[in-house]
């Protein structure tokens, strides 16, 4: 419901609220954000929706909307400008409009992995085979290697191995939430990153086959998994990631490692393929990427590609996933192979 406020605002008032700490007024009212790397907040019930602290705007990519604090209440809560203002100059009070300070992150000074598993895959095998159409073999491979693993509430684990070492874990639920239960109403499935150390924060599950010499990023682990199904006899020499987001610091980070761990053998980067969604935001940064020089060493510069499943008619969103259970539902069907090297 929109709120009517019929009082005049000031020039004064109107310069107070449109230049507001976005992120700091926002936590000081409660809005319910999550850091993402140094720069970036997310929106916990609307996951296309991203604050960047260093410009001080969000961007609504769902919605395609963007701006400042007195915009992000008009489209968020349904306010008018006028109540907006007048809400912002009347939460500030007589408080420097720049005072509110984001809490700084915190990290353990090492990996606590406190999930508990069991030595079954019933639900592992039923979530990623039967509902996700993962190829089963791939699946089983991963588990035995301890790559994946299932815990103690049905969740899928997703270990993070860097250089043999157990580093960070996300976890996917594989029991659907009913709506009435779900904390995001547009959520259906449980979803936790767990907390790691300050330097793993921005690494995730990746599958590295060869060297990584070519690397492909993804949003989540399952889309790895399902373009690695859909590419597993042609791919080679490469790392799949997750960046269980859009997450700018994880890309940067996982270049730097790769240059760092081929220079050990000789090698450079060859190329680097975004697989993000097919949507808004996966579009947004896509091109946010690409407006960036990578080079090599060797002064020659990196190509970033892009790789994203075609976009269904009356769809607003395909990720990798999609693409792997349209085509298993498709009348033709792909050879299987039971070999495979990692």
């Amino acid at each position: 419901m929109s709120h009517e406020v019929k009082e005049f605002v000031t020039k004064e008032e109107k310069e107070k609220a449109n230049n507001v700490n976005l992120v700091e007024y926002l936590l000081s009212i409660g809005e319910p954000l999550k850091r993402e790397g140094n720069q970036f907040y997310r929106h916990e019930q609307h996951d296309s929706l991203v604050i960047n602290t260093k410009r001080n705007y969000f961007s609504w990519n769902s919605k395609n909307v963007s701006g400042n604090a007195v915009t992000y209440l008009m489209n968020v809560h349904n306010f008018t400008f006028q109540y907006a203002v007048k809400k912002i100059n009347g939460d500030l009070g007589d408080k420097d409009y720049v005072a509110f300070k984001a809490p700084e992150p915190t990290y353990p000074d090492t990996f606590q992995y406190d999930v508990e598993e069991v030595n079954t895959t019933n639900y592992v095998i039923k979530y990623l085979v039967k509902d996700r159409k993962i190829d089963a073999d791939l699946v089983e491979m991963l588990v035995d290697m301890d790559y994946i693993k299932e815990d103690s509430y049905k969740n899928v684990v997703f270990k993070w191995i860097e250089n043999g070492q157990l580093i960070g874990a996300s976890l996917q639920g594989t029991q659907k939430i009913p709506k009435k239960k779900r904390i995001h109403p547009d959520r259906a499935y449980f979803k936790k990153v767990l907390p790691t150390t300050k330097e793993a924060t921005n690494n995730g599950f990746s599958i590295t086959r060869g060297y990584p010499e070519n690397l492909y990023f993804f949003e989540a682990p399952i889309d790895a998994l399902s373009y690695l199904t859909l590419n597993r006899f042609t791919l080679s020499n490469c790392q799949l990631k997750s960046m269980d987001g859009l997450k700018l610091e994880t890309f940067v980070q996982t270049v730097k490692k790769a240059i760092n761990e081929l220079e050990k053998s000789c090698k450079q980067i060859e190329s680097i393929t975004l697989c993000v969604d097919n949507d808004s935001a996966g579009i947004e940064f896509l091109n946010k990427i690409k407006s960036y020089d990578f080079q090599r060493k060797d002064g020659k510069s990196i190509e970033i590609k892009s790789d994203i499943p075609d976009l269904p008619k009356g769809q607003l969103k395909w990720d990798w996933n999609n693409e792997q259970k349209r085509r298993v539902q498709s009348p033709i069907k792909k050879k299987l192979s039971y070999e495979i090297e990692i």
